[in-house]
């Protein structure tokens, strides 16, 4: 369709960035006579009342993000802004109380319903509100209450002053299609402006803005959700081709950040928004939920060919022939956004741990694939557990013991449950104060603070670094902090249970209460525990002592030893000599979390979990299994960079021995494949039979690439020849020219067996 290969080239060209403006340093609400709540959402409204309007040629979706904040950089790059801006809100008073400042910081990885405003509309919204407002007691309630009046009216109202001005770009419009068009999306935001969307075109442009108010509240990382499942109940008498186009106008505007650059520029490059769709699946009511949009979106897909958004497509036993057919021919035609999750099994894990079966059928997912139930749940985290970390400690206060590998084994995983009981009970103490001060009891929260309960700074409370490779700047890190004094009245909005409640998302207001807890980098510790089984305890080469001295050293002078641990046998090549203690200790620690429930009776969920190889792996020093200090470690429970030696297939089965009853928040296995390996005229079909039938053994998540890795080779020295090339790096995808040398010489090496 021409106007989505129209609307991709000028996304790629960022045509819209010259609207783009710095925020003005002027801005600010702190010094408002009102609470807290109430200034922050003044400052958002700041933000819709002034920002920018940008309508481009052929445009269907309108609308886009143009107030940023300035960067040392900035200059007159329009690529060069901060995506953090947001006038000040915070004053003095507020420090002083606190005894800290966190304005400006979100901990973001939400997934809202925004089908909650789509469907009531925004004047239904604002009802509600006023509604629960005449039972709210407390002064934050009302707080609370008042500034998601604040927002919902200031997003009215920015929707418009697009109504407006798509009527007054009409009036100059020379061309009668496209002057009609205009008027059309005039008429469109005028309607949703007050009321629900009543056709597709409709849900599609009251989703987008919903979105960009959300994304300005958050400054980023806030996913899509189950998009099909919202967006296809509003169909009425749109043609497929017409269903196509709008859905796939949709898709470019969330890719509308493609240029901005990140903070820290060694990341990714490029900023990348790193949104997830959900699609795919059943409903809530059980039956299969593929539909006209779905295929829609597959389809489009087909054109748009960008990094992002993300494509989760869940699978599942009653899922149409052509989910996997589609999904699986953009996967083998090299879109590495796409990644295939067992719809059953999720359903079952969720289940099985008490989430109720309708919510449970209704997951979607957050940044890096954590799932979660949009509009429902904020599963993301309770804490961490990192199994390398924790051994390398364990292997130094242990080096000297005459100890058995048996008995070794089972005083790690002791250490591991000591390790889980205190990071668990750390958020808990977090939760139970937070909880009481959502009754009035504030008392409590400031009491355990003095105390050193809690950790105010900690990100994601008390996840305690999380290896997310913030490492490098503390700007960075201070963003993932669930807090206090950083209200959230648009995303609050699109959860169940905050306006009810009177409580903020960020104050823990959605009604499920489970939480996750990652087990972080897991195959380094996998790898390392089995080369000491082998080299240490059964073959007697080296003691424990002498493998702790060398990885001291970072193995220099002791090439030998390395090279012995090296070839010891690596998880993911079905070997159960490797894979029994695997799963063994996957299954204890799992089983550990999930005995502890969360104050609000909500269960803290497992999830294993280890994104950003390369700059996770500068924070861990050489490690057991023949690994140099600072080199990347691989994705979740994806092979070893260089281990994998007998084919995808074998590491399907090691990863399908996993209970994944046990394991419910994340999984992922990431596999490389040549393009070459799918080339033939059955290609789509082999893939598809190959990913069906690791669901049918019992795996949980498969997220491919499918690159020809020649052409990464000559992209790193022709860039501009190889501007379109795809891939996925963990949970996030991205153009392959885009990233920094070590990021691509990782992934790179991810095809070394």
């Amino acid at each position: 369709m021409q106007r989505l290969k129209t609307l991709r080239e000028k996304a790629i060209k960022t045509e819209h960035g010259k609207a783009r403006i710095v925020m003005p340093k002027s801005w600010q609400t702190k010094d408002m006579d009102c609470g807290l709540s109430q200034r922050k959402a003044h400052s958002i409204k700041m933000i819709l009342d002034n920002m920018p309007l940008y309508i481009g040629d052929e445009e269907l979706i309108v609308g886009t993000r143009t107030i940023y904040g300035e960067t040392d950089e900035t200059g007159n790059n329009q690529s060069s802004f901060s995506y953090i801006a947001m006038p000040s809100y915070v004053n003095e008073k507020d420090i002083e109380y606190f005894g800290f400042n966190h304005e400006n910081v979100t901990k973001a990885h939400y997934a809202p319903d925004y089908d909650i405003v789509i469907s009531l509309g925004i004047d239904g919204i604002i009802k509600k509100t006023e509604d629960a407002m005449e039972h709210y007691k407390l002064e934050d309630q009302l707080d609370f209450g008042h500034s998601v009046l604040i927002v919902n009216k200031a997003l009215q109202k920015f929707i418009l002053r697009y109504s407006d001005y798509a009527k007054e770009l009409a009036n100059k419009e020379s061309n009668e299609r496209r002057k009609k068009e205009l008027l059309e999306i005039s008429d469109t935001c005028k309607n949703i402006s007050s009321n629900p969307a009543s056709n597709l075109k409709e849900s599609c442009q009251l989703f987008w803005f919903l979105y960009l108010a959300v994304i300005i509240e958050n400054f980023q990382f806030i996913n899509y959700g189950r998009i099909d499942q919202i967006l296809n109940k509003y169909i009425t008498n749109e043609t497929n081709l017409e269903i196509e186009e709008t859905i796939g106008a949709l898709l470019i505007k969330m890719y509308d950040q493609l240029d901005l650059f990140l903070l820290d520029k060694n990341l990714m490059g490029k900023y990348s928004a790193q949104h997830n769709i959900t699609i795919g699946g059943v409903k809530r009511d059980g039956t299969d939920g593929s539909n006209k949009v779905t295929k829609a979106i597959l389809n489009a897909l087909k054109i748009t060919r960008l990094p992002e958004p993300l494509i989760s497509i869940r699978v599942n036993s009653i899922s149409p022939d052509w989910l996997l057919d589609l999904s699986c021919g953009l996967s083998v035609s090299g879109l590495n956004c796409m990644a295939y999750y067992n719809d059953d099994k999720v359903i079952e894990s969720l289940n099985s741990v008490g989430i109720d079966i309708e919510d449970a059928r209704d997951y979607g997912f957050g940044l890096c694939q954590d799932i979660l139930i949009p509009g429902r749940g904020d599963h993301y985290c309770s804490g961490g557990i990192n199994l390398t970390y924790i051994l390398l400690d364990f292997i130094d206060k242990h080096k000297n013991d005459n100890l058995t590998y048996r008995e070794f084994y089972d005083l790690y995983k002791q250490t591991l449950k000591e390790n889980i009981k205190n990071n668990i009970n750390g958020y808990n103490d977090w939760e139970y104060a937070l909880n009481e001060y959502n009754k009035g009891n504030k008392d409590i929260y400031f009491k355990y603070i003095k105390e050193g309960k809690i950790d105010v700074d900690a990100p994601s409370l008390g996840l305690s670094t999380a290896q997310a490779a913030a490492g490098d700047t503390k700007e960075l890190k201070e963003i993932y902090v669930q807090t206090l004094m950083s209200a959230l009245p648009f995303t609050s909005s699109l959860y169940y249970g905050c306006i009810e409640t009177g409580i903020d998302i960020s104050r823990g207001g959605s009604i499920r209460k489970d939480k996750g807890v990652m087990i972080l980098s897991p195959v380094v510790a996998f790898n390392s525990l089995i080369a000491l089984k082998k080299v240490v305890f059964k073959d007697e080469i080296y003691t424990l002592n002498e493998v702790h001295n060398a990885l001291k050293h970072n193995f220099e002078g002791f090439e030998e030893m390395r090279q012995i641990l090296w070839n010891s046998p690596k998880w993911a090549n079905d070997d159960d000599y490797v894979d029994n203690d695997v799963v063994e200790l996957i299954h204890f620690v799992s089983d550990e979390i999930n005995k502890y429930s969360t104050p609000s009776g909500g269960r803290h969920l497992s999830g294993i979990h280890q994104p950003h190889p390369v700059f996770a792996g500068r924070n861990i020093t050489a490690t057991p299994e023949g690994r140099f200090s600072g080199t990347p470690i691989p994705i979740t429970i994806s092979p070893e960079n260089g281990t994998l030696h007998n084919g995808p297939l074998a590491a399907m089965k090691s990863a399908s021995k996993f209970d994944y009853h046990r394991i419910q928040w994340n999984n992922c296995l990431m596999l490389q494949y040549h393009s070459s390996t799918f080339a033939s005229e059955d290609g789509v079909k082999q893939f598809s039979q190959m990913t069906q039938r690791y669901f049918k053994l019992g795996g949980l998540q498969h997220q491919p690439n499918v690159v020809n890795i020649e052409k990464l080779k000559n992209a790193q020295i022709n860039p501009s020849e190889h501007k379109d090339l795809i891939i996925r790096m963990w949970g996030v995808s991205a153009h392959f020219v885009d990233l920094p040398k070590d990021v691509q010489d990782e992934f790179i090496a991810r095809y070394d067996t």
